[in-house]
């Protein structure tokens, strides 16, 4: 096999080609640059602003990086894109945010940067100025859409109160390299795909942290999986952890973004700091409601995420927030090496319909059949048409989870569904994010939420858990010829970039 290659481009962007070292090359391009598709082995990476402060953060400097590029690149790197590095670099701790006498000061390198962050300073000439505990979100929001990051270095707490990792729990290579470039760098975001073990990562950080430790959470559901994996895998048991409900005595406590932004959770976490605060599925940090959750006080920020993808562009908000990206794993390196099944994506197309009844008659049909064609597999059938979900369910004689469903009829269902006594399951959008089926093998989308892709990707995600002899089966349903067929190529974009295939198969070829 020929060596494999690393291509200056125009536009600061870098391709590396399959062949002899391509991990090697891989590795050493990802640790300053971000990975934007995969391409028939090909990988497409550009130098985006986040992934250079990370760089820099974990203690890289520009000659380093721009040396080790050169070393394995066919050409010397373009004049303009080691100024673009370099200028780029440069911006990192231009803005500070720092400890004062009498709490949070800015200061920065030029007055001309309060500017950026849309402040009137104290007086002409001054490099720094005082700030409210509740501006600092403001602040770092203002300065990365400003392009101005700014560099959180308020006090760091020498030690917490230890968290120590059971015996016997081993981290896989990726979940180690995750954890090296945590405690290497500042605070930041780790990317893992789904079913990789992002929340082992976690805890782990938390036991090289110390505690007290908070956990921010989309759902119930999912702070639940935290609390018992962190009961497995250290010493501190079931005693250790809890839900912010009523004390903050615990080493680790478990809260969602909306209670941790309204109401008695809110008003508990006032005046606390925290030694680290995970946010798991980070990407849901920049809704409005939740910005109220990064001015938590904390020594310490970890963003968790498999898909930091928004519709509306502002994942670099999440990076002013938490912090830039620390360790990233792409989801065909994973499947390679076993750490999550391999699986094989389907578009099943179905004739547009006249009518509301005409389309469900015919998504139901094909639901019928793939149930067949894996009746001894487990199945997830999902979709954000709840009544069509709930029609389809009953039809075909599954239950179904919606928003509505109680918390007792929920847990008893997954129970079910995660001991095998249950093998079909109907989800809405609750079953999107971090609800852990591990071995769904099967899931039948009936219908999605326009372009999603962090929608698409984190449904393929339920069934990523590796399993011996797995493959997972992801079929998603769709009018030919309509808006919906357009929908779904942006929501496939994301598994797209990320090297997936999907297959186009009529619904009239399928088994009957």
């Amino acid at each position: 096999m020929a060596d494999a290659s690393l291509i200056f481009q125009r536009h600061g962007t870098m391709l590396v080609t399959p062949g002899d070292g391509f991990d090697a090359i891989v590795r050493t391009v990802r640790s300053c640059a971000q990975l934007r598709s995969i391409v028939a082995g090909n990988y497409l990476f550009d130098f985006a602003p986040v992934a250079l402060w990370g760089a820099i953060g974990r203690g890289q400097s520009v000659e380093q990086m721009i040396a080790d590029l050169e070393r394995y690149a066919s050409m010397p790197i373009p004049t303009a894109l080691a100024a673009k590095i370099a200028e780029t670099a440069a911006q990192l701790g231009a803005i500070r945010v720092v400890d004062g006498a009498c709490g949070p000061e800015v200061v920065v390198r030029d007055p001309a940067r309060f500017a950026n962050l849309g402040i009137v300073p104290p007086s002409a000439g001054s490099l720094q100025m005082p700030l409210k505990l509740d501006d600092v979100a403001r602040i770092k929001l203002a300065g990365i859409r400003a392009g101005w990051p700014v560099v959180d270095e308020r006090r760091r707490v020498a030690s917490g109160s230890p968290i120590s990792l059971a015996d016997g729990t081993c981290l896989r290579p990726y979940q180690r390299e995750s954890l090296r470039a945590f405690e290497a760098g500042r605070d930041g975001v780790v990317l893992l795909p789904c079913g990789a073990g992002k929340t082992v990562v976690g805890i782990a950080a938390a036991a090289a942290t110390g505690g007290p430790v908070l956990v921010l959470v989309p759902s119930r559901s999912v702070g639940e999986q935290w609390l018992t994996t962190f009961a497995n895998l250290t010493t501190s048991g079931k005693g250790g952890a809890g839900w912010l409900d009523g004390s903050v005595d615990g080493l680790v406590s478990t809260v969602t973004y909306q209670a941790a932004t309204v109401g008695k959770a809110a008003g508990m976490l006032a005046g606390r700091r925290w030694r680290l605060v995970i946010y798991d599925e980070v990407q849901s940090l920049p809704a409005d409601m939740f910005r109220l959750a990064a001015a938590i006080e904390a020594d310490r920020r970890l963003g968790l995420s498999a898909t930091l993808v928004r519709e509306d562009g502002r994942e670099a908000e999440v990076f002013a927030l938490v912090g830039p990206p620390l360790y990233e794993e792409s989801w065909l390196e994973l499947e390679r090496d076993g750490w999550i099944a391999p699986a094989r994506c389907v578009e099943v197309r179905v004739p547009a319909a006249v009518s509301e009844t005409d389309s469900l008659r015919y998504r139901m049909a094909v639901v019928q059949r793939l149930l067949a064609q894996h009746e001894d597999e487990p199945v997830l059938v999902v979709g954000t048409d709840v009544r069509g979900l709930q029609a389809i369910g009953k039809r075909l004689e599954f239950p179904v989870l919606t928003g509505s469903s109680s918390p007792e009829r929920r847990e008893r269902l997954l129970g079910e569904f995660r001991s095998g006594s249950l093998r079909r399951l109907g989800l809405s959008r609750i079953g999107s994010v971090g609800i852990d089926l591990p071995d769904a093998s099967v899931l039948i989308q009936v219908s999605g939420t326009f372009g999603s892709r962090q929608e698409e990707a984190q449904r393929l995600g339920r069934l990523l858990r590796p399993a011996p002899g797995k493959t997972a089966h992801f079929y998603t349903i769709v009018a030919e010829g309509t808006r919906e067929q357009h929908y779904a190529a942006r929501r496939q974009r994301f598994l797209v970039n990320q090297g997936y295939i999907y297959d186009i198969l009529d619904a009239s070829s399928l088994p009957r």
